[in-house]
C-alpha cells in the first residue's frame, strides 16, 4: 500500500511540475531563433546561438526580465530584449 501511495504521489508531483514548463520562441533581428523556458516560478533556460543559459527571474517594472552574470533577457507582449555578450538584440516572439 505504501509503495502504491508513494508512486501516485510522485506521479503527480512529476506531472505538476511538467505543466509549470513553459517555452516561447522569438526571432531576434540577427536571424538567429532565442527559445526561453520557464523552469520554475523564479528560474528560466534561454536557449540562443547553440547555447544554454540558466537565468534568474528578476523584479520588474513592467513586463518579465530574467538574468545572470552574462545575458539579460526582458519580455513584454510579444518582444523581447535579449543582451548577450555585450551585443543588443530585439526579438519578436514567432
Amino acid at each position: 500500500m505504501y509503495k502504491a501511495t508513494f508512486l501516485a504521489m510522485s506521479l503527480l508531483t512529476l506531472a505538476a511540475c511538467s505543466e509549470q514548463a513553459k517555452s516561447d520562441v522569438y526571432s531576434c533581428d540577427n536571424q538567429q531563433a532565442a527559445t526561453i523556458t520557464s523552469t520554475t516560478d523564479e528560474n528560466a533556460v534561454l536557449d540562443y546561438n547553440q547555447q544554454q543559459y540558466q537565468l534568474v527571474k528578476q523584479q520588474s517594472a513592467s513586463g518579465v526580465k530574467y538574468t545572470n552574470d552574462d545575458v539579460l533577457f526582458w519580455t513584454k507582449g510579444n518582444e523581447a530584449m535579449l543582451i548577450v555578450d555585450g551585443n543588443k538584440h530585439h526579438c519578436e516572439i514567432q
